[in-house]
C-alpha cells in the first residue's frame, strides 16, 4: 500500500513538473515615443479595472509555457497608464468623468519565421472601451503584437506586445475624438 502511494506521489510530482509554467519577470516600463499630448484633455481621466475573459485558472499566465509575476490583466493596465502618463494625462483614481476598462481576450504565441529568424510572435488582444456618463462612448480590441527571435526570449515578446498596444491606443483616431 505504502509503495502505490509512493509511486502515485512521485508520478503526479514528475508529470506536474512537466507542465508547469516558467516564471518570468515581465518588469514592462514604457520607453516607446508616442508623440500624442494628454495634457490638454478637458475632463478627469481615469483607467479603471481591467478583467480577464481568457477562460484560465491562472492569472499569470502569458502563455500555456510562461507565468507572470503579475496578472496578466494587471500588466495589461499598467502598461497602458504608462503610455497615457507619457502623453501627460493627468489621471485620476476616483470620481474621472472617463475612464478606460478593459479585458483580456486571449494571449498566444506562435514560432513564425521572420526573414530566415526564427522569433516568437505573441499576440495579446484586448477589449477596451472608453465610458463617461454611464455609458460606453467608445470600444476597440486592441492587438498588441511583439515579434522577437527566439533567443531573446518571451519577456522581450511581452515589452513588444505592450509598446505595440500602446501605440495602436493612442494612433486611434476615433478614441482621439472622443477624448477631445
Amino acid at each position: 500500500m505504502k509503495f502505490r502511494f509512493a509511486s502515485c506521489l512521485c508520478i503526479a510530482l514528475i508529470c506536474n513538473s512537466l507542465f508547469a509554467a516558467e516564471d518570468v519577470t515581465v518588469a514592462y516600463q514604457y520607453a516607446g515615443n508616442h508623440n500624442t499630448d494628454f495634457g490638454s484633455i478637458r475632463f478627469s481621466l481615469g483607467v479603471g479595472e481591467f478583467s480577464d475573459g481568457r477562460g484560465v485558472e491562472n492569472a499569470k499566465q502569458i502563455t500555456d509555457d510562461y507565468q507572470a509575476e503579475s496578472p496578466l490583466a494587471e500588466l495589461v493596465r499598467d502598461a497602458l497608464l504608462q503610455g497615457f502618463i507619457h502623453g501627460g494625462a493627468e489621471l485620476v483614481d476616483d470620481g474621472a468623468d472617463m475612464q478606460i476598462i478593459g479585458r483580456i481576450n486571449s494571449s498566444e504565441v506562435q514560432i513564425v519565421d521572420r526573414g530566415g529568424v526564427e522569433s516568437l510572435q505573441l499576440t495579446i488582444r484586448t477589449a477596451v472601451q472608453l465610458q463617461g456618463r454611464g455609458r460606453t462612448i467608445w470600444e476597440t480590441t486592441l492587438f498588441g503584437r511583439g515579434v522577437v527571435p527566439v533567443n531573446e526570449g518571451i519577456v522581450a515578446a511581452v515589452h513588444g506586445a505592450m509598446d505595440r498596444m500602446i501605440q495602436e491606443l493612442v494612433s486611434d483616431d476615433y478614441f482621439l475624438i472622443e477624448l477631445q
